[in-house]
């Protein structure tokens, strides 16, 4: 784990030394002989990648760890002092002159230190012969623990499983004739391996496969011992057909023995011996018996005959440990030609195991299974790709609350029932695992050995994880095998997620711009890193890393959550390679070389009650854990510390859960700063033109501050992609015509007006992906003319009045508007929004008293229309429009008109939700004559009255 850290620090450092060059003026060999020892060490690394169980190794690697981040703090602290230095006057340059003479010697001096302390490093390596072992016994113990870990969740404990055993049984011994895979995926500890062997015990199964087995594949497989351990449970003889010289030997032998008949013809054993030539063993062995049943010469012949080929197989043939992995995979593929046949593959870690073995599993169509387990979503599709039709992965859900209790009590009491003054409390315990039965397994374990009082259960109230951890071989091991699977550019990703509270509801975007603030996504190509961050995130997703929470109307993740325990996983490997610590505000350590600080505050006002120290931090993540109760937080929490001792931060992320910043203007001293997440809310004024010296910024989110307006200076932040306001706030005129921020893609919060209009005409934002525009007054817009020339605008959000021009012939590109509080001026606004012919998705939240008109032509193209808190509607809608409708929500609606016979017609359709209708509107929908699968969802409609504003 350790060096996987390292590897992405010296990577990320590599890349700040080309990205900065000219900031580096004056030390340009020093960091290039640096730059050159660091890939070196890289090399070092990657060959060492997953040998932590070397404890020499690791020492190695977390010396250059912290070489490592020395060197990045000696280059960030001169990059920081020479951008101060180029900002001053000419005057002041040369006053200046002998500090920064003495600066750039103070680099030199540094780096030559650290060359030095690399230098010894390597001695000490040769000095005491650490060397990189070929493979990994590490991985190799730990999928030992597993397996033996697995034991302890026995048949007899299993809960909660019968529907999902229900499904499974029926997808391995129902439907197509054809060989087909069905899969079980999940998190680690979920119960996978438990099911399937649940399922592999049933008389059912039994009774319908002629042969069974079970092979466990695990990270460290190896295809040679999977295949002798299929093949030794079906114990065939030994072979010899399949091998050109002992077949020719035994035909000879044939032919001399055959000879000694005068009687026969030599063209007729000619013959005979030519079909024998072609046969594998199953097939000789059947024709040999045929063709001595046919003669008819004397019985001694065919004693002699049937003799010497007994003898010949049990002197030559070749057994199974004597093949080549080729001649195993032949012999299995023959052995199975003839049997309906289950075989589970549990614990698939890599596609390349059903790529090397998927051969030997002959499709006879007699209703053959492979059934496997894996914690890998891409390994199961993999697998069930060539399945006719394609069985999706099953995913195993966490246990419910009760079923959780079940599990917990059979553990602890054996049989007995619990006592009643501990149900509460015990379910209280319980309720800390969240479902996984692996956790309440260990943690009814320890508790079955402990006095059953309620003194002794108290204790672990808040504590269970720390209980669960405290022996790493019972649950966190375990876990971690999915961490050390993961390629290195997703580990400090995974990690990542340890800056978040307990049972937080993570914004996937908000981690996602984190990301990329950290230098976490490399860039490849022209592809748009946003994307490619997704993708990230998805792999974790589909690595049951990481758990979906909400989907977005588009269906990408707009919420996610990790596992308490994962989650201690992510603290206890960032704690130890000084990745990231998670602290209280009253309880900080000394300062350190740790590289991020996610502070859960409670309700203090300040991190320390002493002076903070300098700090290397490069992130600082605030999270307040009280909410709605008044704290000196309420008043504003000062961020002076901020600015005078994390003078090297690139991220600071202090807008969630409502934390009030004062911020100070010392803030731009911050030059190195990437990403910008704070609020001030209504009390406070942002001083904007100090942040707008900040010329790294990627990501700048006020939303929730006061400003004022927003000063020319921020078309400086030309390395800008997001940029979030609560508006309405206008962009300000320069008189440059060629300022720009080329790289922004995400612009919210600002003022819709003819200067907005002008600026996004002339492309003064070209990457633009998606716009938030705020209309504060009834005029007519040329909006949609304005945002043509951005080519790759794709989402579009408008607030309040909305009154556009007549529809003229546009291609735009844009697939997704949101229309909130919007005032219809116009009744053609629905026509000029049906004309976008890209549009796929059209959110309407908070609208009243208007009319929606579709005709035969309107939103061609449309997917998915959701409509919230829209009052005193009438919808009409012809026949023809929106063809490519699958998905409509309606939430807190009420509507005097709604096209029920044309929405029953639509045949894309697929899923009506409708949530907390008007009593009217929910008997309406109710009556409705849905086709065959379409799902129409009506619930809990709203007590007669307004439509509520929450």
């Amino acid at each position: 784990m350790t060096d996987s850290v390292v590897s992405f620090l010296l990577d990320n450092l590599n890349q700040l030394l080309i990205q900065e060059s000219e900031l580096l003026g004056g030390v340009e060999d020093q960091v290039r002989i640096l730059k050159n020892e660091l890939s070196l060490i890289n090399l070092f690394l990657l060959n060492s990648e997953g040998k932590r169980h070397d404890k020499l190794v690791k020492e190695v690697v977390s010396q250059i760890r912290d070489v490592a981040y020395e060197a990045e703090d000696v280059i960030d602290t001169f990059i920081m002092t020479e951008t101060k230095h180029r900002k001053r006057s000419m005057l002041r340059k040369a006053f200046h002159y002998f500090d920064r003479a003495s600066a750039l010697h103070d680099v030199a001096k540094k780096i030559e230190r650290i060359k030095n302390d690399i230098k010894e490093i390597y001695e000490n390596k040769n000095k005491y012969g650490i060397e990189i072992a070929e493979s990994s016994g590490g991985d190799a113990e730990a999928g030992g623990i597993l397996h033996r870990r697995r034991k302890d969740v026995e048949e007899d404990y299993v809960v909660g499983f019968d529907h999902d055993t229900e499904e499974l049984e029926k997808q391995l011994i129902e439907g197509s004739s054809q060989l087909n895979v069905v899969s079980i995926i999940g998190m680690g500890g979920l119960g996978k391996t438990t099911l399937a062997k649940k399922i592999y015990n049933k008389n059912n199964v039994k009774n319908y496969f002629d042969f069974r087995c079970w092979v466990y594949v695990s990270q460290e497989y190896r295809i040679r011992e999977l295949l002798l351990e299929i093949l030794k449970a079906l114990a065939p003889l030994p072979r010899v057909m399949f091998r050109a010289e002992l077949k020719e030997e035994l035909l000879r032998g044939l032919e001399d023995k055959y000879s000694l008949n005068e009687k026969r013809s030599n063209e007729t054993l000619t013959e005979d011996l030519k079909l024998f030539k072609e046969m594998n063993d199953e097939a000789f062995k059947k024709a040999w018996s045929e063709f001595l049943k046919d003669m008819q010469e004397p019985n001694d012949l065919k004693i002699l005959l049937s003799g010497f080929v007994r003898d010949f197989y049990s002197k030559n043939g070749v057994k199974l440990k004597d093949m080549t992995d080729d001649e195993l995979k032949s012999e299995l593929l023959e052995i199975l030609k003839e049997k309906r046949y289950l075989i589970v593959m549990d614990d698939i870690w890599d596609t390349e195991v059903w790529n090397k073995v998927s051969s030997s599993f002959p499709n006879n169509s007699n209703g053959c299974r492979i059934l496997i387990t894996s914690r890998i979503k891409e390994v199961a599709l993999h697998a069930t790709n060539n399945s006719v039709p394609p069985i999706p992965p099953y995913e195993l859900p966490f246990l419910k609350e009760d079923k959780s209790w079940q599990l917990f009590s059979k553990k602890v009491f054996r049989g007995a029932t619990c006592p009643p003054e501990l149900d509460t409390l015990g379910r209280k315990i319980v309720k800390s695992c969240h479902g996984l039965p692996l956790a309440i397994v260990v943690l009814g374990g320890l508790l079955a050995n402990k006095e059953k009082t309620h003194r002794t259960w108290s204790k672990y109230i808040g504590h269970v994880n720390s209980y669960l951890t405290e022996d790493r071989t019972s649950c966190i091991d375990i876990l971690a095998l999915s961490y050390n699977h993961l390629p290195r550019r997703l580990k400090p990703c995974f990690l990542y997620f340890g800056i978040y509270p307990e049972d937080f509801e993570i914004p996937v975007r908000q981690v996602i711009r984190l990301w990329k603030a950290e230098g976490f996504i490399r860039q490849i190509g022209n592809r748009n890193i946003e994307d490619d961050a997704e993708d990230y995130l998805e792999d974790l997703i589909d690595r049951s890393l990481i758990q979906v929470a909400k989907r977005r109307l588009d269906g990408g993740v707009k919420t996610c959550r990790i596992h308490d325990l994962l989650r201690d996983l992510c603290i206890s490997e960032s704690a130890e390679e000084k990745f990231l610590e998670v602290c209280s505000d009253v309880n900080l350590s000394p300062m350190s070389k740790r590289r991020r600080i996610s502070i859960h505050f409670a309700n203090h006002p300040y991190i320390s009650s002493n002076p903070c120290e300098p700090s290397n931090n490069r992130s600082v993540i605030g999270f307040r854990r009280v909410v709605g109760v008044e704290s000196p937080l309420d008043k504003g929490y000062d961020l002076k510390w901020l600015c005078e001792n994390n003078k090297l931060v690139r991220v600071v992320e202090l807008s969630n859960r409502d934390i009030r910043c004062l911020i100070p203007k010392e803030i731009e001293n911050l030059v190195l700063l990437r990403y910008l997440s704070i609020s001030s809310g209504a009390r406070h004024v942002i001083p904007i033109d100090s942040i707008c010296n900040l010329w790294n910024l990627e990501t700048l989110d006020m939303r929730n501050s006061k400003i004022e307006c927003l000063p020319k200076g921020i078309w400086k932040l030309t390395k800008l992609r997001q940029f979030y306001l609560d508006g309405p706030l206008s962009l300000p005129i320069t008189d440059n015509c060629e300022a720009a921020l080329p790289n922004l893609q995400v612009l919210t919060g600002i003022d819709l007006n003819h200067d907005t209009e002008s600026l996004l005409a002339k492309v003064r934002f070209p990457n633009l992906r998606k716009l938030g525009l705020y209309s504060s007054r009834e005029v007519e817009s040329g909006l949609l003319s304005s945002i043509h020339p951005l080519r790759h605008l794709q989402t579009l959000k408008i607030c309040k009045y909305l009154n556009l021009s007549n529809p003229i012939p546009l291609q735009l590109i844009l697939t997704k508007i949101t229309l909130l509080d919007v005032l219809v001026v116009s009744v053609s606004i629905w026509t000029v929004l049906g004309s976008l012919t890209n549009l796929r998705i059209l959110k309407v939240v908070g609208c009243a008293n208007f009319k929606l008109d579709c005709n035969e032509s309107s939103f061609c193209q449309l997917e998915v229309f959701k409509m919230v808190k829209v009052t005193d509607m009438i919808w009409n809608m012809k026949k023809g429009a929106m063809p490519r409708l699958q998905r409509l929500v309606i939430e807190r609606c009420n509507f005097f008109v709604i096209p029920l016979d044309e929405l029953c017609c639509l045949s894309a359709l697929r899923d009506v939700e409708v949530l907390h209708p008007d009593p009217k509107l929910a008997g309406m929908l109710q009556q409705l004559q849905m086709r065959d699968g379409c799902k129409l969802q009506v619930n809990q409609p709203l007590e007669s009255g307004p439509i509520p504003n929450n």
